[in-house]
């Protein structure tokens, strides 16, 4: 039994999934839910761009979609915010509206507003490494979300792994606050389709965050295409997996 909770399709702009493809897939490999989780990205220069999607329409598809595949897969209806912190005012009133079962945090931007999801230009120097983190503690700190999605996103399109030993503490925060609030620390594979090939966070970063006594995990492939969904799914550890095959959240046995 597979799950996959962090899943773009035709509502977000950056998508090329239709979801009844990725649903039939989806049920051939075995998996028992799937969320599909649209981008809500709100900051100026997202939506002077990409504009903002119907919710509501959004809202009726997932609706639609899953009563025609009642009894094949369960299917989640998410979101993913993105720099909640930043545009929580705004963002707020809109999630609240609707009835989502998923709520993903992100981050892709640094304060001098340098896109960390895309190929960098240049590798972040320390500060902007601090930076990062501290915009993902300001998240986990103020906002309402379910999971923390795809920490060190910044570093998929690395070649190696950066040293980040002067975050550990700040690292240390962030598991802490997770933690305290019920937050899900979500296993993002989709740098193995990267040059980085690694997961995200790092196993270092996530025995950090079980060592704090975390134990809330999902795992989200990041897909945007449907050769994306199920890619290096087998990379993820065995007992990662059996901990995310319940939803909404499941607690790792034994912690």
């Amino acid at each position: 039994m597979k799950t996959d909770y962090h899943i773009h399709s035709e509502y977000s702009y950056d998508s090329k999934i239709k979801a009844d493809d990725l649903l039939d897939k989806a049920i051939s490999l075995n998996y028992a839910t799937i969320a599909i989780t649209e981008h809500l990205d709100l900051l100026p220069q997202e939506l002077s761009v990409f504009g903002l999607p119907s919710l509501k329409r959004y809202q009726a598809r997932i609706r639609d979609l899953q009563s025609r595949y009642q009894g094949r897969i369960e299917l989640v209806f998410g979101v993913e915010v993105g720099d909640y912190h930043l545009v929580r005012d705004f963002a707020q009133p809109l999630i609240e509206r609707l009835d989502f079962g998923l709520i993903l945090g992100s981050v892709h931007f640094l304060s001098d507003h340098t896109n960390v999801a895309v190929p960098l230009k240049q590798a972040l120097n320390s500060e902007g490494i601090r930076d990062y983190y501290q915009h993902n503690l300001n998240l986990v700190s103020t906002c309402d979300i379910d999971v923390l999605a795809h920490l060190g996103v910044y570093k998929r399109y690395y070649q190696a792994t950066p040293d980040e030993s002067a975050c550990r503490r700040l690292l240390q925060e962030i598991f802490a606050v997770v933690i305290e609030r019920n937050i899900a620390l979500e296993i993002n594979f989709s740098s193995f389709r990267k040059p980085y090939g690694r997961l995200i966070p790092e196993p270092d970063q996530i025995e950090l965050y079980r060592s704090l006594g975390g134990n809330l995990f999902t795992i989200g492939s990041d897909a945007h295409t449907l050769d994306q969904f199920d890619d290096h799914y087998s990379m993820i550890p065995h007992w990662l997996q059996a901990a995310s095959e319940e939803f909404p959240l499941t607690r790792v046995p034994g912690i």
